[in-house]
């Protein structure tokens, strides 16, 4: 007989906590339908050591059980590059946190998600809401680890084609450590892609911030911390990317999906990579094209409100 754990779907969340990471943990608690085995935290945002403390004060907020936090070791997969901070110098905004006595383990981030793996009695769903430092690291390692993980659930891209001669967006997650966004591609791991228009489209305008700040305790805190964020896509409000990849899981009848060909190409003039995609070409993974807006911020509000 099953037990009403084992009707959850198994999650790892690997994060680099700033403003858009938040919702994304908030969302992934508070739906009731993911079994979070471990947050680990990645390069990204901000440090390791920032990020692991930023999560911890944002499972504290939102009154979450108890959930192992370990970080990682804030090195890249091959080659350090530049990062750009929008999340504020802290990662969430210029809200000040209370101490608080949940803590991050210090022991090491990949060889965690390989025992969280194995220990596990399902395959794991990995959400990556980070550069893919992380997953790297431990899919070059542990190559058995391809087989315990159902799928990468991947916050990386754009899905604007672009002609040959010209350059792709250099998202983020991606463009911050290239050659790991490269191993996992390379590693046989099954990815779905949740790509950055989605976070883009389905934005928290100023108006829902501010309902967001009426809702409770956590939606004032949440409204704080939003104030510091800086999306050049998004002048109307705060970009969802990290949430729309928890809610890609959690409700996948709110996106559509469609088959494409995404690899790493890389360009001097930026100095780095960027997650390519082609419709065209022989389709290596899927990608979401489409969110239900009214339904994801629905899911937004619904979750918000089982918080303190």
């Amino acid at each position: 007989m099953q037990t009403k754990n084992n009707k959850k779907i198994p999650v790892i969340l690997n994060c680099d906590t700033g403003i858009d990471d938040a919702v994304a943990i908030l969302l992934a608690v508070k739906s009731k339908k993911l079994d979070i085995k471990l947050i680990t935290t990645d390069v990204g945002n901000v440090d390791p050591v920032r990020s692991a403390k930023n999560t911890v004060n944002i499972l504290e907020l939102i009154d979450a059980p108890e959930i192992p936090v370990v970080r990682g070791d804030g090195k890249c997969f091959k080659k350090e590059r530049a990062r750009v901070a929008v999340h504020g110098d802290g990662g969430l905004g210029e809200y000040v946190f209370e101490d608080t006595k949940r803590e991050v383990k210090d022991t090491n981030a990949v060889e965690e998600m390989y025992e969280a793996l194995k220990a596990s009695d399902k395959k794991v769903t990995v959400i990556c809401m980070s550069p893919t430092t992380n997953l790297a690291k431990l899919l070059t390692k542990h190559k058995d680890a391809v087989s315990l993980i159902d799928r990468v659930v991947l916050m990386a891209g754009t899905i604007e084609e672009v002609s040959d001669t010209e350059m792709p967006y250099p998202e983020f997650n991606i463009a911050t450590d290239p050659e790991a966004g490269e191993a996992l591609f390379n590693s046989g791991v099954k990815i779905e892609i949740v790509p950055m228009e989605m976070g883009h489209t389905a934005y928290l305008d100023w108006q829902e911030v501010f309902k967001t700040k009426m809702t409770n305790l956590t939606g004032s805190v949440l409204e704080v911390v939003f104030r510091s964020y800086k999306d050049r896509h998004v002048k109307n409000g705060i970009a969802t990317h990290d949430g729309c990849a928890v809610a890609y899981v959690t409700n996948p009848e709110l996106f559509e999906v469609k088959p494409v060909n995404a690899k790493i190409k890389y360009f001097d003039s930026i100095k780095t990579g960027v997650l390519t995609m082609s419709f065209k070409e022989e389709p290596n993974c899927i990608t979401c094209v489409k969110v239900n807006i009214p339904k994801f911020k629905n899911l937004y509000f619904k979750c918000l409100k089982k918080c303190k």
